[in-house]
């Protein structure tokens, strides 16, 4: 029984961190943004465009139209397995139901293979209103660049709450989207970046520039936001050559700044395709698997690597989350990613846009959470004194590291650029200051992901409203919370309308470039409060302060075995 808990709350947590769901869509097309001025928006669920006439629906009791289910480029199997996102034929006159979900990409959910490699989708969400050049908002979803889907942020009040188009995109995951091996190369330098799934983000945001008009939304005025692995892709599209006049604006909300060299991608992928062509009995041993990988010729390679069995594929990288140790990704090719990462902010070389970079308080509870060390205790509520001291010292130091991660060092980063426009930072600490959270859900107070909850409001089915149902967003902090969602959301508002970032009650937000400050989110129970707060330490300086203050005992715990090995323990940029 102990077993089938532990394993029923290990669910839950990979539903948080990847959001696993719908992926819903539109679709690719050939034509340049000039050839879509005809096709306006018809306040209606049936809208024409240049490439098809889209049936959505209506929801939100018939504030929100939605378009959903219809791809953004061709389905990436069989040859086209390892390239460039391909358009599609399309026609104006074709009709598509854009009623339901398309296929989210190949991934593990609870321990299973689920999804598909069709799975280029994309949805779209607005304002059932005449409005038309409204703000868009094309959304990433997180989890770890291995799992997650579309359906992460659930838009219909964000859109409405915002008066925006609001657009999420599916994207490959894994080894299907981030692969740098010479065995599949193609001599395209886009592909051999093997930057796939970035490719599929600009795909979208192609999408975006040449149709969006058709659904009343504002090409000139498209933000592009995303949270976890999602803002990290965020962050590499902002220093891509390749992305360049695609986005106005970035929000990036709890990513962070990583990349990995072309010859990490080669060794992490060689050693991962050696498994999976044992498995499928390509050869007999991991060895033998490495050599044949070295020594066939390309045309056979690549022709066996397609072949392989996607399943095989995501289940060799399995899930990283947990320990968030990374694969290889976000590749710095010279081509998609510059060679230097972000080291070319500095000398402005980069696609310079105003910025709203998020994080939160206690970014990290959720992974200590889940963690080896404090796993028992955690899903089955046991805890003695000195185990809980060692978790509330992992999370409040493992947490001051991530969020600075996050959004300080970000910040920092960005800010070297003399030329950088506007960059505000926001800390969120909903559930720190609440009374009446009782364990296990105020060890996940501020964590990682609960201003996802407040940006799309949908509290009571969010996987923190599900894993603590009537225990985390309870009636007794319902006040409080919605008046910060309204007030969070209106921030957001006015950055998407390029309107000051700030106005009437709502408290000032000074930029980074002026304050060197963060804006803290928060709320008790009856009402929010804001306000302007100081940065974390430097990283070196952080690090200091935690060993010095950790016991013998606590320092083999804390530090060597849960902090130890974590990806924004080091910067990897």
């Amino acid at each position: 029984m102990k077993k089938k808990v532990q394993w029923l709350w290990l669910l839950v947590f990979m539903c948080i961190l990847s959001n696993n769901g719908i992926a819903e869509g539109a679709v690719q097309s050939n034509q340049t943004k000039s050839d879509t001025m005809n096709y306006k928006y018809e306040e209606n669920v049936k809208q024409p465009t240049s490439v098809g006439i889209f049936k959505g629906l209506q929801a939100g009791n018939n504030n929100t139209l939605v378009w959903s289910g219809i791809p953004y480029a061709q389905a990436p199997v069989g040859d086209l397995r390892w390239k460039a996102p391909q358009p599609i034929s399309s026609s104006p006159t074709q009709h598509y139901n854009a009623l339901q979900a398309g296929n989210i990409c190949t991934q593990l959910a609870e321990g299973k293979v689920v999804g598909d490699e069709d799975c280029l989708y994309l949805n779209i969400y607005r304002p059932h209103t005449s409005a038309t050049d409204l703000p868009v908002l094309v959304f990433l979803h997180g989890g770890g660049n291995v799992t997650g889907s579309s359906a992460a942020l659930e838009a219909q009040s964000l859109a409405t709450s915002t008066d925006s188009v609001v657009v999420t995109v599916n994207y490959r995951l894994g080894l299907l989207g981030w692969i740098h091996n010479k065995a599949i190369q193609s001599g395209d330098p886009a592909e051999d970046s093997g930057n796939f799934a970035l490719l599929d983000q600009i795909a979208a945001l192609k999408w975006v520039q040449q149709q969006i008009g058709s659904f009343g939304g504002d090409a000139n005025n498209v933000t592009l936001g995303g949270q976890s692995a999602g803002a990290r892709d965020v962050l590499a599209l902002v220093i891509s050559p390749l992305a360049k006049g695609l986005f106005t604006k970035a929000m990036p909300l709890s990513g962070g700044m990583t990349t990995a060299t072309p010859a990490e991608g080669q060794a992490y992928s060689n050693t991962q395709l050696a498994k999976v062509l044992v498995q499928a009995g390509k050869a007999a041993t991991e060895s033998e698997a490495l050599t044949y990988l070295k020594k066939t010729d390309a045309t056979t390679l690549q022709q066996t690597l397609r072949s392989l069995d996607s399943k095989q594929l995501v289940q060799a990288v399995g899930s990283v989350m947990i320990r968030m140790s990374e694969f290889p990704h976000l590749f710095a090719d010279g081509y998609v990613l510059p060679k230097n990462g972000f080291d070319v902010v500095q000398s402005g070389k980069y696609n310079r846009v105003p910025m709203l970079i998020g994080s939160m308080k206690n970014e990290f509870n959720v992974f200590a959470a889940y963690d080896p060390q404090f796993s028992d205790h955690f899903t089955n509520n046991t805890w003695d004194k000195a185990e809980q001291k060692q978790f509330w010292q992992a999370t409040e130091y493992g947490s001051q590291l991530y969020s600075a991660f996050n959004a300080d060092q970000v910040a920092n980063t960005f800010t070297k650029d003399s030329k950088a426009l506007p960059i505000y930072v926001y800390r969120f600490a909903w559930g720190t200051d609440v009374d009446g959270l009782q364990a296990p859900a105020k060890y996940l107070a501020a964590t990682h992901g609960v201003d996802m909850d407040f940006l799309s409001g949908n509290f009571a089915q969010s996987n923190y409203g599900l894993l603590f149902k009537d225990q985390f967003y309870k009636e007794d902090n319902q006040a409080g919370r919605v008046q910060l969602m309204h007030r969070y959301r209106q921030y957001i508002r006015h950055f998407l309308h390029d309107q000051p970032i700030h106005s009437g009650a709502l408290p000032v937000w000074q930029s980074w470039q002026q304050s060197g400050q963060l804006l803290q989110f928060d709320a008790n129970n009856k009402q929010a409060n804001i306000k302007m707060i100081e940065p974390a330490p430097t990283s070196a300086t952080m690090k200091k302060s935690i060993q010095s203050s950790l016991s013998e005992a606590s320092q083999s715990v804390v530090w060597d075995n849960v902090l130890k090995g974590r990806f924004f323990m080091e910067s990897q940029y």
